[in-house]
């Protein structure tokens, strides 16, 4: 079990150091690509994330979850305005150092976007 978990986080990681030539750096430091609807910064995260959605998928989704590597949820927040566009959650003290998923999803629970973060203390 220790070995499949670790093979997990070892690829999680090596999906951080991946850039493509069509990801660009915004003014905000935050590096987007025109096929992601969903941003994470900052990144490694020390207590507080930020989520950045971009402007077709804020009108699809209902909520926006993190969890951890074998899906348990530790967050969520639901949009109540379709106008939202970022959303923080501020309370990431107590979740342990390691690597998360944030994951937007439909009113029926359907995975629309998901982006890896890392939170390190």
């Amino acid at each position: 079990m220790k070995h499949f978990i670790h093979i997990i986080i070892t690829a999680c990681l090596l999906g951080f150091s991946y850039l493509s030539q069509a990801q660009q750096q915004d003014n905000k430091g935050i590096i987007s690509n025109e096929s992601i609807n969903l941003y994470t910064y900052p990144n490694p995260v020390v207590n507080k994330l930020n989520v950045k959605l971009s402007s077709n998928l804020k009108q699809q989704v209902y909520k926006v979850e993190i969890v951890n590597v074998v899906g348990k949820k530790l967050r969520e927040q639901q949009l109540l305005d379709r106008n939202t566009t970022e959303l923080s959650f501020n309370d990431l003290d107590d979740v342990p150092q390691g690597v998360y998923l944030v994951i937007a999803r439909d009113e029926y629970g359907k995975i629309l976007q998901s982006n890896k973060f890392l939170i390190s203390k």
